[in-house]
């Protein structure tokens, strides 16, 4: 069939029906990996830098906690969603207040009460600096978000592994939502617009 210009011009603008169509969709997809089965980790606890009570995770009303378990001494992963969330933060604008932020260290042992908090100051300034007191402390918050740490001495040489999800919770204490290391600011930005919008709609 010979394609007229008339013919193409139709084509040209259904196909420019189609993409517009396919672009509203998107502004409202997370790009985050959203479990089948959310999980609650509402009765989890832990310690708290320079805090007498226990810190539970779980949102403030209408907001949004991403808890995320690392070290100071980390020399990647680590700073690298921290630059990334805080570069979201500031892309959304007046959201930003209503993300909270909560790091386990799971370097309790160099991740003192007056180290980790100096830490996240330079990233965010709202967060929780969250150091378990003990072994099954750590264990039992990170069985609650399926997370993994060890660390070993090699040689007088301290070796830290950690899985590098970061875990976004609501104000009921389900994780809505996870970023998988390597999640960039820009879809950072696009899911927290997304799940802070509904949530001021429901308020």
């Amino acid at each position: 069939m010979q394609i007229t210009p008339r013919i193409s011009a139709a084509l040209f603008a259904a196909s420019l029906v189609v993409l517009a169509s396919c672009g509203g969709s998107s502004a409202s997809v997370l790009h985050g990996y959203t479990p089948p089965s959310p999980k609650s980790v509402a009765t989890a606890q832990m310690t708290e830098a320079n805090e007498t009570d226990p810190f539970t995770f779980r949102a403030d009303e209408g907001e949004l906690l991403v808890v995320y378990f690392g070290y100071t001494n980390c020399p990647d992963m680590c700073p690298t969603f921290l630059v990334a969330l805080k570069n979201a933060k500031r892309n959304i604008g007046d959201l930003a207040s209503r993300v909270d932020v909560a790091m386990v260290t799971v370097d309790p042992a160099r991740d003192t009460a007056d180290i980790l908090p100096r830490y996240l100051s330079s990233f965010t300034d709202k967060f929780h600096a969250l150091i378990p007191s003990t072994n099954e402390e750590l264990s039992a918050v990170k069985d609650a978000f399926q997370a993994t740490s060890a660390v070993t001495e090699i040689n007088g040489k301290i070796e830290v592994a950690h899985s590098g999800t970061a875990y976004v919770v609501d104000d009921t204490g389900t994780v809505v939502i996870e970023w998988p290391f390597g999640l960039d600011t820009e879809s950072m930005t696009n899911d927290l617009s997304i799940l802070l919008n509904q949530r001021g709609a429901q308020t």
